[in-house]
């Protein structure tokens, strides 16, 4: 394979990679280059919380409602199978909960999604999860991230 055709593949890949960066609560690890589209730091591919290591999270109570910020950090939206993106709670080694699905319009990359949700009547630490499940053949099937969240 010639360079000019190696360089062109790597291209490739990179702008088939959705990213998705959660803002509130802070997602696990870093948000450098969170204003540029294809940043790092959001990239994380691996469930539950893409590799990245428990942190100090925040405290919230069980039955408020909380609104979720997230990134779409770089666009993968197909006209023909739309996406979504999903809220979830629970204990990072176990089973999630549902707490919201929120489609992917075709919204351009670094757009915003704020969703309202209700955290869970369950006293502990747990991880708050987004994942952005483009449903694009030419993507990876999903892209996670994760806040620590402790509930009293």
């Amino acid at each position: 394979m010639s360079l000019f055709h190696t360089v062109a593949l790597l291209c490739l890949v990179a702008a088939c990679s959705a990213h998705l960066c959660l803002l509130n609560p802070m997602q696990r690890g870093s948000e450098s280059g969170i204003n540029k589209a294809g940043a790092t730091d959001c990239l994380l591919m691996t469930a539950p919380c893409g590799g990245r290591m428990k942190g100090t999270g925040i405290t919230l109570t069980g039955g408020q409602r909380y609104t979720v910020v997230f990134q779409k950090n770089l666009d993968h939206w197909t006209k023909a199978t739309p996406g979504n993106f999903v809220i979830s709670f629970g204990m990072e080694s176990g089973q999630l909960t549902s707490l919201a699905t929120v489609p992917d319009h075709g919204e351009p990359s670094l757009t915003l999604y704020e969703q309202e949700v209700t955290i869970p009547m369950m006293k502990g630490n747990f991880i708050l999860q987004v994942t952005y499940n483009p449903n694009n053949p030419q993507a990876p099937a999903h892209f996670y991230q994760c806040a620590d969240v402790n509930v009293i």
